[in-house]
């Protein structure tokens, strides 16, 4: 959590928001991440001294959904709860596709230029950033497809490799056959380090136990 924690202003409170859908594997890091990580805007005052919890620092979560399945643009709701939680800084987790076979799985990036949803698979939707949030926004996700183009050039090693999966195959994409144990520890890697940049004051291990 130290480099997240480096991108977060010292004080305020923060929005976590986890994109994608929940029942496609390779898209439901988002959903699957966010719902690790402990929302603590609601735990205050008294109950907060009397446990112990008074340093939490306050944490809203929220799952968008996909427009597919709301009609509405995830922007649109995120900036809506922006305006009752009115964060310091939106935290946006999301699948990612990845420019090589290699990284697939394997690196974990984030960015403080917010995120495009869909736009690494030809589904540009309405960004999330400072201008439409206005607020900062703090993208971080993990790959986990890969375009069929990639893979063939890659395999191969030839540049026009890529033509033969043309043009039925210019719009697939390719996910590992392991991806279901890939979200699930890239769920809890991108849930745990989110939690341990918002809640330095406390141990990793009372965080994992308190998120469930």
């Amino acid at each position: 959590g130290g480099e997240l924690g480096s991108l977060l202003p010292e004080n305020g409170a923060v929005l976590v928001v986890g994109l994608g859908n929940q029942s496609v594997t390779p898209d439901a890091l988002g959903p699957r991440a966010a719902g690790l990580v402990l929302a603590t805007r609601h735990i205050e005052g008294e109950f907060a001294r009397s446990t112990g919890l008074d340093k939490l620092r306050p944490a809203a979560v929220f799952v968008p959904g996909v427009l597919g399945q709301t009609g509405v643009e995830s922007s649109e709701m995120v900036k809506g709860i922006c305006n009752i939680v009115k964060p310091a800084v939106v935290i946006v987790i999301d699948a990612l596709a990845a420019r090589s076979v290699d990284r697939l799985g394997c690196t974990f990036q984030f960015c403080n230029t917010g995120i495009a949803p869909g736009s690494g698979v030809g589904n540009n939707r309405m960004a999330l950033n400072q201008d439409t949030l206005g607020v900062p926004v703090i993208g971080l996700g993990v790959p986990t497809v890969v375009d069929a183009r990639t893979v063939a050039m890659e395999l191969t090693g030839r540049e026009d490799a890529g033509n033969a999966v043309t043009p039925r195959g210019a719009e697939m994409m390719v996910t590992p056959r392991e991806i279901d144990l890939i979200i699930r520890r890239a769920s809890q890697l991108v849930a745990m380090t989110i939690n341990a940049a918002l809640q330095p004051d406390y141990s990793p291990l009372s965080l994992m136990s308190a998120a469930g």
